[in-house]
């Protein structure tokens, strides 16, 4: 295909399709243009390239995986999930994402992680393999996964649809972590280099599929549904976190970190936010909620520096589920890439450990009260179990557990103005977490 054809001139049929899918980053009707390509591949009737979509208003630039082709040369209807976009002067392009073409392509240059016993070439000769048979996952996000499954091995193949320049924590941390039994193993990254870029950014992540793969909260709200004993499950998952932790303190270190002060105006707007929710929180309430945010950060004001928690690398977005069990029965911490919109920087910076754990602790309450079968005792259990297991592996000093009280504090009042704004019908899972760290 004549790769002097400018990636432009197929605009009328991207760029309605980027903005209609759910990854798309802002509002639909905001003025984006297609600023150049990154171009993996070209044939005589094929490209496989990589648009790069600017967003004017917001200068965030997204990634569209392509495949161009002839028309009579463009993969069949029900040959496989093909996912057209649209046809321009005869012709076809496809959402890349979902051809075998693009992803064997991107294999030829991904930098890739050799297994233990395993050279580089073969690793990138099974990258090959594993690329034969695509399979889309479904549902997207922020991003689109895509499984690869023609190796005996099965990959999980993550596309970031914006772009953001600098050393991606999906590649840092889980490289940090090396070969954990803890997290899916990584296999191979790209970076994009581009004029419209500031720099490198990671494009796609591979990485070892979960056999059987449960998302973590389904797995927990189910047990809650049935009934089922929690302790063992959430005494686990509390020893993994609290392992994750220690070998990311291990590879990164540790720093002072937020200061204290930051914590409590952090927590002083979000209940000033949330106090504007119309018949939510009483009066009785708010100053309930005041009056313990000052009690939890003056008293961590109060200690000696010696015991004031230190910051580290944490995982920043932790929540059940963000963890998968896989059918024989293990667990795996997942989705290290934080909060996509936000910049890298902001995402690497060292954080408390009590970020992740709070909100573990929010998840088992939304799984507990979420099942249809909500056991206060149930809840305790799981929360106290966690949090045991979690001690086995990683102490928690006083200022630490008050700091964790604050976390939880944090996120619950974030939840509440979240579900007050999109599901009203949930406002009573913060609200009450609200309460029940308020009162002690």
């Amino acid at each position: 295909m004549n790769t002097n054809v400018d990636i432009g001139h197929w605009s009328a049929a991207i760029l309605p399709w980027a903005q209609g899918r759910r990854w798309w980053p802002v509002d639909p009707h905001q003025t984006a243009a297609i600023a150049g390509e990154v171009l993996l591949e070209d044939s005589a009737d094929s490209r496989l390239t990589i648009a790069l979509l600017k967003i004017s208003a917001s200068d965030l630039i997204v990634q569209v995986p392509l495949l161009v082709a002839a028309r009579g040369s463009e993969p069949q209807e029900g040959e496989r999930g093909s996912r057209m976009i649209g046809v321009v002067d005869g012709v076809a392009l496809f959402d890349g994402t979902a051809e075998r073409e693009f992803w064997r392509a991107w294999a030829k240059s991904a930098a890739v992680i050799p297994a233990r016993d395993e050279t580089e070439r073969q690793a990138r000769e099974r990258l090959g393999r594993a690329a034969g048979v695509v399979r889309p996952m479904g549902v997207e996000q922020s991003n689109t996964s895509v499984l690869l499954l023609g190796d005996d091995q099965p990959l999980v193949a993550k596309v970031f649809r914006v772009l953001h320049c600098g050393e991606h924590p999906e590649v840092q941390l889980p490289s940090a972590l090396g070969d954990w039994k803890g997290i899916p193993r990584l296999n191979a990254y790209s970076y994009l280099e581009h004029e419209t870029l500031d720099g490198s950014a990671c494009a796609i992540v591979v990485a070892d599929a979960v056999r059987g793969a449960q998302d973590g909260f389904a797995a927990l709200q189910a047990m809650a549904r049935r009934g089922d004993d929690p302790a063992l499950v959430s005494t686990h998952i509390g020893t993994l976190i609290a392992d994750m932790h220690n070998r990311l303190e291990r590879a990164f270190g540790s720093s002072a970190g937020p200061s204290n002060e930051n914590l409590k105006q952090r927590l002083i707007q979000s209940l000033s936010s949330a106090a504007e929710i119309d018949d939510v929180l009483s009066e009785q309430d708010v100053l309930a909620i005041a009056s313990t945010i000052h009690a939890l950060t003056d008293a961590a004001g109060d200690a000696p520096e010696a015991a004031q928690p230190k910051a580290i690398r944490v995982h920043g977005d932790l929540h059940l589920g963000q963890l998968l069990l896989g059918s024989d029965n293990s667990w795996n911490v997942v989705d290290f890439e934080g909060e996509p919109l936000r910049p890298i920087a902001e995402r690497s910076k060292p954080d408390f450990p009590a970020r992740d754990i709070a909100g573990m602790l929010r998840s088992f309450d939304y799984a507990a009260q979420s099942s249809g079968a909500f056991n206060a005792d149930w809840l305790q259990t799981a929360r106290n179990t966690f949090m045991d297991g979690y001690r086995r592996a990683r102490a928690i000093s006083g200022a630490e557990a008050r700091m964790i009280t604050a976390y939880e504090l944090e996120k619950a009042l974030y939840e509440l103005q979240y579900e007050a704004k999109f599901r009203p019908s949930w406002i009573s899972i913060p609200l009450s977490g609200i309460r029940r760290l308020a009162r002690r």
